[in-house]
């Protein structure tokens, strides 16, 4: 009989996933096959994440968008969206918009209010429109200049002839809402006089356009937010742009806005709002930005555009995502990436084209995080970096972050809506997070943390849970991190899951491990696991044998009271295992309830045997 021999895997599945390996090579026994709902610990070991515990009470929707805003005097909101609501909380949401019903906005320049005066002839002149509500037949709206010039009467007296909807106004501009809402309820504006003498909308002072309807909805939840001005900001496809005073949520007035339907992007930088991706009006090669300190104003100070038309380097690309990082603006084409240097004023009119990452784009805006580490984001081909240069002038680089697990990025990719890909940044641990909350996959990449292999990368695992897959991220300044999702919104904390949706596994599988010479045939004999957990913590064994699918021997286990009696603490655990094998995959996987689990070793006993040929 063969001397019994041992293989001690240290640290098992803190270097993260590797998909692209099949067997352990040069003993990097570290990565995994498998790593699933897992975190590198400061100490360098694999362990549990924490869960995401439900705060909000009450509430039966789910939470698609979140956003901490800060204030301009140093408190924080958490803003967030679901099933048609704009919400400010987290223990209790309060409804702070409701987008639900069908809508469509009359633009007259913004900040009027009941008591500015319309323009109208102060006389027995008539003035009309028309407006279709829910789809059906043309309302005609007539109106006596001599009875209507304020925004009060003239509201009043268009309200007089409508049935079904409501006109009123909202953040300076003139608007009309259906009665209902969600699908069908639609507004539909016709500038046109009808049996009244003149046109009524085209006659008010500062009138600017009858913009595209909004459509009633229940379910357009891609707001991208952002702060700034004292104001948040809330850009989406298809959607009017939105800013809501801080404090009051009241809805503030956007003077003129220079798309012509809805922009998608928006984000608060060097003493600015920026803006971009009006995909409905067909302008996606166009970036505009607001009055210097005034997010508000578009049409006047320095507010201005940049068409990148000649600027793409390969032919049309369109605007994806905005980001600000390392003084630069830098705008995500879907094939291309553009990065302009802002100069020391910070003034866009001096801003110049210093980078250009061909070949490589971006497929989802609310991948794009800003780090210390860099700035990632999701291209088709796997997630990426853009490392800060340097210096001012060095080339970009762009390192693939999940190169050792591209396949299964790539396999998500596939499957999800590019609108429902979100991704989080938790600066406390350095953990950039990318979620497909169809699949409930979520990628999680240990910033903080290097590998030995290919140019140092960064540890990355898959988390996902039973039921509960996280739609959206944010961060307040106590180091708090949230998600949004089914019932509203969930704090990183602890290792109790609040419900069976939410239950959760550590799972690390090994790449397949040749024990030393894959060609003679072993004998295993036992195995023995250095853990860090709690008593009474159970957990499962399994192992694989000679690449085949089918040879999955399975060991269950319960952390004893004797080896873990600091409850949690370092133990050992050990059973007997038996099979031959000529390469074995070993798995280990930890229900987690109560406590945090660290992996700090595995121990794998055999006796070798004969050489087997073939």
């Amino acid at each position: 009989m063969g001397t019994l021999r041992a293989k001690t895997i240290r640290y098992p599945g803190a270097h993260g996933l590797n998909t692209i390996e099949a067997t352990v090579v040069d003993e990097n026994a570290r990565y995994g096959s498998v790593v699933t709902n897992g975190v590198v610990d400061s100490s360098g070991k694999l362990a549990s994440r924490k869960d995401f515990v439900r705060q909000t009470s009450g509430f039966s929707n789910t939470i698609k968008a979140l956003w901490t805003h800060r204030s301009t005097d140093g408190t924080e909101a958490i803003v967030s969206s679901g099933a048609g609501f704009i919400y400010s909380g987290t223990t209790t949401l309060t409804e702070r918009l409701d987008y639900r019903a069908g809508r469509q906005f009359v633009d007259v320049g913004g900040a009027k209010t009941v008591d500015s005066m319309t323009g109208l002839a102060n006389s027995s002149e008539t003035y009309g429109f028309s407006v279709s509500v829910n789809g059906g037949a043309a309302q005609q709206v007539n109106v006596t200049g001599s009875s209507a010039q304020t925004y009060s009467n003239l509201i009043a007296a268009i309200n007089a002839d409508l049935t079904g909807a409501s006109c009123a106004l909202s953040g300076g501009n003139l608007h009309i809402a259906s009665a209902s809402n969600g699908v069908g309820s639609t507004i539909a504006i016709t500038n046109a006089a009808g049996t009244a003498s003149n046109v009524l909308l085209t006659t008010l002072s500062n009138y600017v356009a009858v913009r595209v309807a909004d459509a009633g909805t229940v379910t357009a939840e891609n707001w991208q937010f952002a702060s700034f001005s004292g104001e948040i900001f809330m850009a989406q496809r298809a959607r009017q742009f939105v800013a809501l005073t801080e404090g009051t949520y009241a809805r503030a007035a956007i003077i003129g806005q220079p798309w012509s339907n809805s922009v998608n992007c928006a984000i608060g930088a060097y003493g600015r709002l920026w803006a971009a991706d009006d995909q409905e009006g067909g302008v996606r090669n166009k970036v505009w930005w607001s009055n210097l300190l005034d997010g508000l104003t578009w049409n006047s100070g320095d507010a201005g555009s940049l068409d990148l038309t000649n600027a793409w380097p390969k032919g049309q690309d369109s605007i994806v995502a905005l980001a600000a990082a390392f003084s630069r603006l830098i705008i995500f084409g879907r094939k291309s990436i553009l990065l302009y240097t802002m100069p020391a004023t910070n003034a866009p009119s001096g801003m110049t084209l210093t980078d250009v990452i061909e070949d490589l784009g971006c497929v989802a805006r609310d991948s794009v995080q800003v780090t210390p580490t860099g700035v990632y984001f999701l291209s088709d081909n796997g997630v990426y970096r853009i490392d800060k240069p340097a210096q001012t002038t060095a080339l970009m680089v762009t390192p693939n972050v999940s190169y050792l697990y591209n396949a299964d990025v790539i396999t998500q990719i596939a499957a999800e809506t590019a609108t429902n890909i979100k991704s989080g940044y938790y600066p406390t641990e350095g953990y950039y997070v990318l979620s497909f909350p169809t699949s409930n996959v979520t990628f999680a990449a240990m910033t903080f943390k290097i590998t030995p292999l290919d140019g140092n990368r960064t540890p990355g695992m898959k988390w996902t849970n039973t039921g509960r897959p996280f739609y959206a991220f944010t961060f307040d300044k106590d180091g708090n991190w949230y998600s949004g999702g089914v019932n509203g919104v969930h704090l990183y904390s602890g290792y109790t899951p609040d419900g069976t949706s939410n239950n959760y596994t550590l799972t690390w599988t090994g790449l397949w491990h040749p024990f030393e010479d894959e060609s003679r045939l072993k004998h295993a004999k036992g195995v023995s696991l250095v853990l860090e957990a709690a008593s009474g913590q159970t957990g499962t064994f399994e192992f694989k044998t000679d690449y085949l699918a089918g040879t999955t021997n399975s060991n269950s286990f319960t952390c004893s009271a004797a080896e873990f009696a600091e409850n949690p603490g370092v133990g050992n655990v050990s059973f007997q295992i038996g099979r031959s094998f000529k390469v074995i995959q070993p798995s280990v996987s930890f229900a987690i309830n109560g406590n945090k689990v660290t992996i700090h070793q595995m121990r794998i006993y055999a006796t070798p045997g004969a050489v087997k040929y073939g």
